[in-house]
């Protein structure tokens, strides 16, 4: 599906990358200057579905990805050993046009694990890397990318509609391309941003969305309201929600933000795991 955006959406990419940018220009310099980032927590979600029971997914978000750190191959190793059948990031996955090669050396060694499903972010549109180059680095690498898109993945006699929807936060996302709901299959949504939860109608089914963009936050002082969280979030800073039947996760991500600082706030790789148990959906953080 071809969108065409607005200019205020436009203007917004272009304020957005001329805040942004010149920090991340900055600490490239200083590669080793990162706090809080290279210990990360491991969130168990399991949902219930009996075609999919037996199979587990790995959700990654908010990479931010300009240069290759020795983290990276940390984030890399812990996904294997947690042998998921897919993996799926969802968005902002660098912010410079230099970072694609880092990007895709760390995408790559995702690859040789699992098929691996990616969005984009405002992030990447602030890059100003055009999304036909993105698509081409995707396509070399074996890599899906999902702008406004649903793939459909058979298993066990049903199947999983994989969408993938362009950043919300910047009104991208066009959700006709969800398919309609059926008793065989499990529909999950990635998409970038936690407004997509506010942009799910009556008529648009998902058993289950994934986003990123909030970092959790990324600086939590005990006792202190979140203070940073982006335009999109509307509030949600990580973890699960839940608005007329539609659910969502929240991941916090792996990268920063303007600073190179995680305070309080470890980085996150969230498992998706199916069983065959009728119970409610369960979350566990390890």
């Amino acid at each position: 599906m071809r969108m065409v955006h607005s200019w205020p959406d436009r203007v917004r990419a272009f304020v957005g990358a001329g805040l942004s940018e010149p920090f991340y220009r900055l600490f490239s310099l200083f590669p080793q200057c990162e706090i809080g980032l290279s210990h990360h927590a491991v969130t168990r979600l399991t949902f219930p579905h009996r075609v999919l029971a037996g199979h587990r997914a790995v959700h990654l978000s908010d990479l931010h990805l300009d240069r290759y750190q020795s983290r990276h191959d940390l984030v890399a190793g812990e996904v294997k050993g947690l042998e998921p059948d897919w993996i799926f990031i969802t968005g902002d996955l660098l912010n410079v046009p230099k970072g694609l090669p880092h990007l895709f050396r760390f995408l790559a060694q995702l690859r040789a694990i699992a098929p691996v499903y990616i969005t984009l972010g405002n992030h990447d549109h602030y890059s100003g890397v055009p999304v036909e180059q993105f698509r081409d680095w995707a396509d070399r690498h074996q890599i899906t990318l999902l702008i406004n898109e649903s793939a459909t993945i058979h298993a066990n006699g049903g199947e999983l509609a994989l969408v993938g929807v362009d950043d919300p936060s910047l009104h991208r996302a066009d959700l006709r391309c969800l398919p309609a709901q059926a008793q065989h299959r499990f529909t999950l949504l990635l998409a970038h941003a936690p407004n997509i939860l506010d942009q799910m109608e009556p008529q648009h089914h998902a058993n289950l969305i994934l986003c990123g963009h909030s970092h959790g936050g990324q600086w939590r002082i005990p006792g202190i309201p979140t203070i940073w969280l982006p335009p999109g979030c509307n509030g949600r800073i990580a973890g699960h929600h839940e608005l007329h039947g539609h659910r969502l996760y929240v991941n916090r991500g792996l990268g920063w933000s303007f600073l190179p600082l995680r305070w309080n706030c470890r980085p996150e790789i969230a498992v998706i795991e199916w069983t065959v148990e009728s119970a409610a959906p369960a979350i566990m953080a390890a």
